[in-house]
């Protein structure tokens, strides 16, 4: 089977909205790890969408039938923000800025790099190196379009993910374990054993 790549427009808002509640939260550790559930909040959905409108979101479609199997979502450090309206999606963005910090004495350049959020391949498209493929597609998207970025960082929330990004070339720069992070109150957020891992690669 063969697959095509592309850059997501805003009329695959919809597409892209049933692919991430079908294929990505559903197996995504902190989302499901929360102390509030496991079900993924509008602000969260919103964050990832509001990429769209940047073109930093790429896609792996079926050549034959168009059907979308994967896609990453990603973005200028920058430009990253959104308005939070629930506990969930902040205790996310807390734990991600946390790790975030661990890793700035061990990265280039933290402050003006580009970051890929999501990556999400349909189960039953997995094993034919979308995953790789897309994320070769953002480093090209970077350096066609901000060449002067100097690096691309990325989570991996698995050990699936970790050695993808590994093989491509990034290197690990922090981690942090559900259970080693409290929130401002010094209450636990997430539950489980789960770890996350921040990469990077220098362009």
């Amino acid at each position: 089977m063969s697959y095509e790549y592309a850059i997501a427009a805003e009329s695959d808002r919809g597409m892209v909205r049933e692919a991430l509640a079908t294929y990505f939260y559903p197996e995504e550790p902190l989302t499901l790890a929360h102390r509030d559930g496991p079900a993924v909040t509008e602000d969260d959905m919103e964050a990832a969408l509001s990429f769209l409108a940047q073109g930093t979101v790429t896609l792996a479609r079926v050549d034959v039938t168009g059907e979308l199997v994967g896609l990453a979502v990603g973005g200028r450090s920058a430009d990253a923000g959104t308005t939070i309206t629930t506990r969930k999606y902040a205790d996310i963005v807390a734990f991600l800025e946390c790790l975030s910090a661990r890793a700035a004495g061990a990265e280039c350049s933290s402050a003006s790099s580009y970051h890929v959020y999501m990556l999400a391949v349909h189960p039953a498209h997995r094993g034919h190196s979308i995953g790789r493929r897309l994320m070769e597609q953002q480093f090209e998207l970077v350096r066609a379009r901000w060449p002067s970025l100097p690096t691309v960082t990325v989570e991996a929330t698995s050990a699936t993910s970790l050695r993808l990004m590994k093989r491509i070339g990034m290197r690990e720069t922090a981690r942090l374990g559900f259970a080693d992070y409290r929130d401002e109150a010094g209450e636990q957020a997430f539950f489980g054993h789960g770890e996350v891992i921040r990469l990077e690669l220098k362009l």
